[in-house]
């Protein structure tokens, strides 16, 4: 809004200069005409029309540079008074399209962009809230788990906590599928130490929020490449350990044993 305004009066002071210098050479012009005295005659009603006092001089040179007039209705009867005003016409509209307009624009663009990027500081923000906020309630959930205060938490406690349909209900409201406990104690349980440290349940729940995302479907698909390369170079060897003990030829690579 105040880039708006502050290009408003940019404009309007521009216009209002302009309109000043062609209304005083149009107003000598008809007072030579009138020897000493405005001529009020038919033969320049254009010049009435369009430049005969500041507030309509204004208007024109504005609607010559919006698209509101064409120039030649404007310059033709500017030409009476010679070729400096005609000249003085096509500067300003130069100055105002080529400048001032342009000046603005690049005004308004980098407004937009500044919007923009604060905006997506604000989302930033947003989601490092909302991440904050979660953490803290598995947090208070581990913590009532957690009945004896050992610092971890067994299948036990985890099995007896989830029998209560509420508590269901608010993992679910978390993302967290708790329909299987087994299947959702060993997930946790990534260090097979029977019992779920306080950072290994918080790393895991956020890890389990919500369904597979794209960068889990890829590292799976990576993990089973890796996995298949392993088991052929496992499969090459144990072939030609086999025809080794055997006394037989190793096959080619690509071929099997059997064949």
């Amino acid at each position: 809004v105040k880039s708006l305004v502050w290009g408003i009066l940019l404009l309007t002071m521009v216009v209002f200069l302009f309109a000043i210098l062609f209304t005083q050479s149009v107003t000598a012009y008809r007072m030579e005409r009138g020897d000493g005295e405005i001529a009020y005659n038919s033969d320049t009603p254009e010049l009435e029309r369009y430049w005969s006092t500041v507030p309509r001089s204004m208007g024109t040179l504005f609607m010559s540079v919006t698209g509101g007039i064409s120039w030649i209705e404007v310059v033709m009867p500017l030409s009476d008074l010679g070729a400096l005003s005609v000249l003085l016409f096509v500067g300003y509209v130069a100055f105002v399209q080529l400048a001032v307009l342009n000046v603005l624009t690049g005004v308004f663009c980098q407004n937009a962009i500044d919007s923009a990027q604060h905006d997506q500081e604000l989302v930033t923000q947003a989601i490092l809230h909302e991440k904050h906020a979660y953490t803290q309630r598995l947090i208070n959930i581990f913590n009532e788990l957690d009945g004896d205060g050992s610092g971890a938490i067994t299948f036990e406690e985890l099995e007896k906590y989830l029998h209560d349909e509420r508590v269901q209900a608010y993992f679910h409201s978390l993302e967290l599928d708790v329909s299987d406990v087994r299947a959702f104690f060993e997930l946790l349980d990534m260090e097979a130490g029977d019992n779920i440290q306080a950072q290994e349940f918080v790393s895991c729940c956020l890890r389990l929020k919500g369904g597979a995302k794209g960068v889990d479907l890829a590292k799976l698909m990576h993990d089973q490449s890796q996995l298949s390369l392993r088991m052929d170079d496992f499969m090459e060897f144990a072939t030609k350990a086999l025809c080794y003990l055997s006394g037989q030829e190793p096959p080619k690579h690509g071929s099997s044993l059997y064949d």
